[in-house]
């Protein structure tokens, strides 16, 4: 379920067959099934029947430990050749720039080395069947899609990490980027998207999802509704929404929506008793609509950072980037980041808690990662890539676990700012494919991006995580957080 297809890419050697494949996020684990790529002699083919490599997307975003290859030099046909990925580079930063030059499907001539292909279902997974769909208006939202990224969306955001990171903030400055992504990857973020998106990504699959499919079409639906009071031009004047085909399509759908929320959660108050809600009596619609409310209560706006995920078993372990927990650390609560909340007291700990509180005492980040080990030692994140005791969570990425007793020495020696760490109480932790389940049904969305973004510190941001994360992506996901921000009285524009 989770394979796709590429575009067709017309490929003139074998090392752009390699880049070709890493750039996209293919997977090829030879250790599991070997896989020989070959190329085709074009001297004896016309021009018209240039060759080219339709491939599978195995839909995994950790890089390879090998690539096999072979070409065919009719000399040698056996010789396979090793590759190390570790040898290409930045391989997220160059499918980011693979990105940014608008190489889509969608890019269609034979010089720009793409064919054009349509879709084989005639409806991407995000697509929904509104009634507004034309193909005019599918190109200029392709277009839309296609204009470059913000390389900056918060300058008060930025400001404020010079004062915590100076190093970190530079790079943030120069080379901050994100984009979607199709499924969630060791280093990477996942988003938890709102209610109203959730509903209509998975129309497919719920009942509340199909209501609002019908609901779109119906003539009761009146996609522009009129201002009646003050709050509701402040609202707009909160927002940013851009005027364009695609900024049309996502207020038109996520209105409705929103619409269609406020109706069926009126029906659900409305049936109360003595100021209390049975479920059961309720119909299936509501109940799903009640489930989905409560469960995005609980993780509203999630920004969580991917720190392990296993193919072979489907586990996923994220750490939530935007729920702060303290910035000064008491002797208990650095007991508990330190050995977490069931340990035994000794004096070993006693050894390691002083100087801890030495160095973190007054200035510490420390977060809520999660429902799931919050009784178990806090995970410490960093972007330094000698420390002792530290591991790389993915190869290349710069972001790094661990090494809090040599994050210690280091501050108490002046090497490092106590701001150079982050502590996570705490984590999601997902099973048997369920984060991947989870992203299927509209509730979280994967995003790539670079390293800086993943390691800011999240302390008093003057523009909220979530906000500056989907605005770094564009397109719709930028449209969505401008939506989401005419909701926000608590914050002023930038």
């Amino acid at each position: 379920p989770y394979t796709m297809l590429l575009p067709r890419l017309v490929l003139s050697s074998p090392s752009t067959l390699i880049l070709g494949l890493v750039a996209a996020g293919i997977i090829i684990k030879v250790d599991a099934f070997h896989t020989t790529l070959r190329t085709v002699s074009t001297s004896t083919l016309p021009k018209c029947a240039t060759p080219t490599f339709v491939l599978g997307e195995k839909r995994r975003y950790q890089p390879p430990t090998k690539l096999y290859m072979s070409y065919n030099d009719d000399e040698d046909d056996d010789d396979d050749d090793i590759i190390d990925p570790n040898e290409l580079g930045d391989w997220r930063q160059f499918r980011m720039n693979l990105a940014e030059t608008g190489l889509s499907s969608a890019s269609t001539t034979l010089e720009e080395g793409w064919i054009e292909e349509e879709e084989e279902n005639g409806m991407s997974p995000s697509t929904s069947s509104d009634g507004i769909n034309s193909s005019s208006m599918d190109n200029n939202i392709e277009n839309d899609k296609k204009e470059k990224r913000p390389k900056s969306v918060s300058k008060k955001n930025e400001e404020l990490l010079l004062s915590q990171n100076e190093q970190l903030a530079n790079e943030y400055i120069t080379g901050v980027w994100a984009h979607e992504a199709p499924v969630p990857e060791v280093g990477g973020l996942v988003c938890r998207l709102p209610l109203e998106a959730e509903i209509y990504r998975n129309e497919r699959r719920s009942g509340i999802g199909k209501k609002l499919r019908n609901y779109l079409e119906s003539d009761e639906y009146d996609s522009t509704p009129v201002k009646t009071n003050r709050k509701d031009e402040e609202e707009e004047q909160r927002g940013s929404v851009s005027f364009s085909p695609l900024a049309a399509k996502t207020v038109f759908w996520y209105r409705g929506a929103q619409n269609l929320v406020k109706k069926e959660l009126e029906k659900i108050t409305s049936s109360a008793q003595n100021g209390r809600i049975d479920p059961s009596s309720l119909s299936k619609d509501s109940q799903e609509l009640l489930q989905l409310y409560l469960e995005n209560q609980d993780t509203w706006q999630e920004v969580c950072l991917v720190a392990e995920r296993d193919e072979q078993n489907g586990k996923t372990t994220t750490l939530v980037l935007n729920r702060p927990m303290a910035f000064k650390v008491t002797e208990m609560l650095g007991r508990l980041v330190l050995f977490g909340a069931n340990a035994n007291e000794n004096a070993s700990q006693a050894e390691r808690l002083g100087p801890f509180l030495t160095a973190f005492g007054t200035d510490c980040a420390i977060y809520v990662g999660g429902p799931d080990g919050m009784g178990e030692p806090s995970t410490m994140i960093h972007g330094i890539k000698d420390l002792p005791g530290s591991k790389e969570i993915s190869p290349g990425l710069g972001v790094y676990m661990g090494g809090i007793d040599a994050a210690v020495s280091g501050v108490l020696a002046g090497k490092y700012k106590p701001l150079d760490f982050r502590f996570f109480v705490g984590k999601h932790v997902y099973k048997d494919g369920n984060l991947d389940a989870q992203v299927l049904l509209g509730k979280y969305q994967p995003i790539a991006c670079a390293r800086s973004l993943a390691l800011k510190q999240c302390i008093q941001l003057p523009k909220p995580l979530w906000h500056e994360v989907l605005e770094l992506c564009g397109g719709e996901l930028k449209e969505i957080s401008s939506l989401e921000l005419m909701k926000r009285v608590d914050l002023g524009v930038e």
